[in-house]
């Protein structure tokens, strides 16, 4: 369904109610609140900061200011509690296919979206794929009243997966009247516009019915930035730097680093038009070259000839032991970098959300509920340039007969006796034709959940809340022009037709049947991968009937027939389905305690949760990895491609998968008042929550808690807890598999550099995580600042048996370096030469995660009218956090901590400074980086020149005008302006011997300066 249906079709009846509770154009009221939910825990509470457990509060409006038009959660990860937040535009969910691509997810203290719990208004929300993490941009942010960050567990309360924390979004359930929001921005170069608007709705109907809903709609393009327009516009692109390795040159000076940084790095291995290298065999690794006069060089754009390839001023042969095959400098790393998308780049977002919600009311003490919540997020951009990967172990292969190459090679062959040689080729210029240039990719989430309850109130002041949730999410990806292996080294492999002359595919000379194309591959006893044997070593959907010859030599030179050919859909689809039940009872016992009544909660719940994955077509996916059968015409597949792939598209496949799990929980808590003084200035009091889990996959499980709270004077608290908490693995971490290539070094080869397959999947073996968390802090409200309020808290959480996956150096380091035999396990090595050939990477138990750390928050706020007889108001605030540890262990080996390193600063803050006077608003806001070190491995001066990224300092303004119109309505117009002063991202050195080196990282501001105009009206 296109997106104009979606948002019309299904919006229906959220737009009816919002226009029925505009009628009568009804004043908007903001009711105080006379109870506050405190996440974290399930008894009443009236006072937030009376709770032992910290909660950081921030209101839409406050979050608006961290990236104004942008998705909450890109808002919310400006927050020091979160780390490298997915969102859908950043795209840092891998592939779009397989990952997490579409859908925006909280990670809070860098242990992983899937350690992080998500409530909406306190419930539990279904996940949104099988990786177990919750998608918050379906939530109706126009409903949102305000947003709680709790650090430490709360397992206890809510269930599994709340180790790093928990997020929990509140409605605004007692909204009366109208209000409407929109919103338009841009950024300084031109791009990224965005807009958004949202309506939402409350009122009541009768005495007895309550109504509220929103719809709400939001885009934002596509960034993609031209190379060459970076060069010219900005100086940091211009110093653009990269580790290389002084061991790989001749003559390079005794006594200095391992790696030093240098600007302008190439691979000298390939190149956008091709590299020549004639190999003793084809292999993944580096082998003696067969004397050839054309071996290194590189083809004209044309193809019509070739030409040395330029060496820069540091250069590093693809043949020196342990080189990782780079060079610095010179006119082809100009040409290196026109080949690739660099820079800042965004992906196209897409929301829409609709949110309706009730409340009737039976008699004075009972009451149904019910509410329904769709939302709709995607992801999508389109290639600015197409390239398939020929170069590091899957190269391609030209045949002494190919119809395009130029006569002087071929003569040149004749003479060394070859009749082919490698072509490494990686890149592609913007303004050629490309296999893939152009394609379409798309991911599309879309949740839909429902709910019903009963809310009924005792005589005796206890509550009893019943409900039961029902949803669903289907996640849709596809590349819609994904290139195909099997098609492209078809349709490398031209020829001439010895009857007509006319170019073709080799194949075609030889037509096999489909009877024919399977006896050719029967012998290696194949599987594919949905099972059975493998049919044929290329597609069987008109392949080779098709098939239209391009030349690979050079860059462009293919017809559009032959792009189209090369490249076929594949999509994935997957679904998960949850659903959930809960009673709960809430109330107090023992009114007569000295201290005060003692407040309990206890509940039982029943949740199950099913998904689904698969691939399409599933005619393709059922064929594959392509095999070479050179008696019928196939050939030139290097073993990179038909080891690693388990279809026949390049790089995106989805397993198919299934699985099912339920589970029965029940918990009490209460809050336990110990002793109070006679004033009240002082006050002593406990916590106590035990939850019981019986799963159907890995059996019952525990989770508990147990806080302190101690007022030790007026101005002065203290607050502690204790609490062990639980998470099971997720349907990912269990089921998955999937085949690819990693590029590593080997201890045992002297560091030799390759490329090997990698099978990364699922453990259906795998126990359930258990965290110890430790929270400790203070809360300070002098009586001589009024306004004035302070906290600090230090927390560890201690995780055993924490999953996850070291990745394939991790695997090889931790076996060759440090002797961890489990490790070697998962390595499996060439019996003859002793290279590796795979690496499983499967999620295991890795024994430990750490993490320790601060959180620090500083409020301020005047009286109002402090100043004068004006109104005016003054307001501070600061969030800063601290970390001191966030370190993996593996099993039998040593501790690696990253904090401190790039992607997990040790520090991070920021502090908005709001003024008001009138009708007139103006705010500051600054956020602050911390340096961080490149990789705490290496030793500055020893193993690297500079391993250090400096921080990182950014200003927000907006300036706001607020007004109340003749009829009552209320509005607000604003504007914002992120990255006041253009400031640049630091440069991240990086190395990279096939593809662009990565020049910025998501920690930072990578799109510089963006205007943002709103405006919100309430009646």
């Amino acid at each position: 369904m296109s997106s104009k249906s979606y948002f019309g079709a299904r919006s229906r009846l959220c737009v009816a109610v919002i226009a029925a509770l505009g009628t009568g154009g009804a004043a908007l009221a903001q009711q105080p609140l006379e109870e506050v939910t405190v996440t974290g825990t399930r008894v009443r509470q009236t006072d937030g900061m009376a709770t032992p457990v910290p909660v950081t509060v921030v209101t839409p409006n406050e979050l608006s200011t961290f990236e104004p038009g942008g998705t909450i959660a890109e808002q919310l990860d400006a927050l020091p509690q979160f780390f490298q937040t997915a969102t859908a535009q950043r795209g840092t969910g891998g592939s779009i296919v397989a990952g997490t691509s579409g859908g925006s997810y909280l990670d809070m203290r860098a242990l992983g979206a899937q350690r992080t719990l998500v409530l909406l208004d306190g419930s539990r929300m279904m996940p949104a794929d099988k990786r177990g993490s919750t998608n918050i941009d379906v939530f109706p942010t126009a409903l949102i009243r305000s947003v709680e960050v709790v650090t430490g567990g709360a397992s206890a309360a809510y269930g599994a997966d709340a180790l790093g924390g928990v997020t929990n979004f509140i409605l605004d359930r007692e909204f009366q009247g109208l209000k409407i929001d929109a919103g338009t921005g841009v950024t300084d170069w031109g791009d990224g516009k965005r807009w958004n608007v949202s309506i939402a709705g409350g009122t009541q109907i009768g005495e007895r019915l309550n109504l509220i809903g929103s719809i709400e709609s939001r885009h934002i393009d596509q960034i993609q930035r031209d190379p060459e327009e970076l060069v010219e516009k900005t100086s940091w692109f211009r110093r653009w730097g990269h580790v290389t390795n002084p061991e790989w040159y001749p003559g390079a000076p005794a006594g200095i680093p391992q790696r030093l940084t240098r600007p302008w790095i190439a691979s000298t291995d390939s190149s956008p038009t091709g590299i020549i290298w004639a190999r003793q065999q084809s292999s993944p690794n580096p082998t003696p070259l067969i004397p050839f006069a054309f071996n290194g060089y590189t083809f004209l754009e044309d193809g019509s000839a070739a030409r040395p390839f330029i060496k820069g001023d540091y250069y590093a042969s693809p043949y020196d032991p342990g080189s990782t095959w780079t060079m610095s400098g010179g006119p082809e790393a100009r040409a290196h970098n026109l080949a690739f998308d660099g820079g800042p780049s965004g992906r196209e977002v897409v929301g829409r959300s609709t949110f309706v919600g009730l409340k009737y009311a039976l008699t004075d003490n009972v009451s149904i509920f019910a509410q329904y919540l769709e939302g709709r997020s995607e992801s999508n951009f389109v290639n600015q340039r197409g390239t398939v990967y020929l170069a590091d172990g899957k190269h391609a292969t030209v045949f002494r007969d190919n119809a395009f190459l130029p006569e002087e090679i071929g003569r040149a062959m004749d003479e060394a006796g070859i009749d082919h040689f490698q072509l490494s080729k990686l890149g592609s210029f913007s303004w050629n034709n490309g296999v893939g240039k152009g394609a379409k990719n798309r991911a599309a989430f879309v949740t839909d959940s429902w709910s019903v309850g009963l809310d009924v109130a005792f005589a005796n002041g206890w509550d009893l809340r019943a409900s039961w949730q029902s949803g669903e999410s289907e996640k849709t990806t596809g590349i819609y022009d994904e290139v195909r292996i099997d098609r492209v080294f078809l349709a490398m492999d031209a020829v001439r037709d010895p009857e007509t002359g006319a170019i073709v595919c080799n194949v075609q000379l030889y037509n096999p049947t489909e009877e024919e194309l399977f006896e050719s591959i029967r012998h290696l006893g194949l599987e594919s991968s949905l099972g059975g044997p493998l049919m044929s070593p290329v597609g069987l959907d008109n392949t080779i009937r098709d098939c239209v010859p391009f030349n690979v030599m050079g860059d462009g030179n293919m017809s559009r027939a032959a792009m189209d050919y090369m490249t076929t859909p594949i999509t994935g689809e997957s679904i998960v389905k949850q659903d959930f039940a809960e009673v709960l009872v809430t109330g107090e016992v023992y009114e007569g305690w000295g201290a005060g009544p003692v407040s309990l909660a206890g509940g039982l719940t029943y949740r199950e949760q099913s998904f689904s994955d698969r691939s399409l077509p599933v005619d393709v996916d059922a064929l594959g990895p392509p095999q070479n059968a050179p008696e019928i015409g196939i050939r030139g597949f290097p073993i990179r491609y038909y080891a690693a792939l388990n279809t026949l598209h390049q790089f995106s496949s989805i397993p198919t998968a299934s699985g099912k799990y339920d589970v029965w929980e029940w918990f009490a808590e209460g809050n336990v008042p110990i002793w109070a003084s006679a004033s009240g200035s002082r006050y002593l009091g406990g916590s106590l929550a035990y939850r019981a889990s019986d799963y159907s996959s890995v059996g019952r499980i525990e989770s508990w808690k147990a806080g302190i709270d101690f007022q030790v004077a007026e101005p002065l608290r203290f607050r502690m807890t204790q609490s062990r908490d639980v998470r099971e693995a997720s349907f990912s971490e269990r089921f998955d598999s999937q085949n690819g290539g990693a590029s590593i070094t080997d201890p045992r080869k002297d560091n030799a550099s390759f490329t090997t397959v990698v099978i990364a999947g699922g453990n259906p073996e795998l126990r359930p995580e258990i965290a110890d968390t430790t929270v400790f802090g203070l809360v300070y409200e002098p009586q001589w600042a009024s306004g004035l309020s302070l906290s600090t808290d230090w927390y560890k959480i201690k995780i055993k048996d924490a999953v996850g996956t070291l990745g394939a150096q991790r695997i090889v380091d931790e076996c060759e370096l440090n002797g961890v035999q489990s490790l070697c396990n998962q390595i499996v090595r060439n019996p003859g030469d002793g290279s590796i050939e795979t690496i499983y990477n499967v999620f295991l138990n890795v024994d430990r995660a750490n993490v320790e750390g601060v959180d620090m928050e500083l409020a301020y706020r005047t009286e109002p009218n402090l100043f004068g007889d004006r109104s005016e108001s003054l307001s501070l605030r600061f969030l800063g956090g601290y970390l001191i540890e966030r370190s993996d262990t593996p099993l039998g080996g040593t501790p690696w901590d990253v904090a401190g390193q790039l992607g997990t600063p040790d520090f991070t803050a920021n502090a908005t400074l709001t003024y008001n006077i009138d009708n007139f608003g103006v705010q500051l806001q600054q956020r602050y980086i911390a340096d961080t070190i490149r990789n705490l491995r290496w030793t500055e001066g020893v193993d690297v020149d500079d391993n250090t990224i400096p921080s990182a300092s950014y200003t927000n303004l907006r300036l706001s005008y607020s007004a109340d119109s003749f009829n009552g309505a209320a509005w607000t117009v604003a504007l914002h302006v992120t990255n006041l002063f253009d400031r640049d991202p630091p440069i991240i050195p990086s190395s990279s011997p096939y593809g662009a080196a990565q020049s910025i990282h998501n920690d930072y501001d990578v799109f510089g300066r963006r205007y943002q105009l709103s405006f919100n009206m309430s009646f």
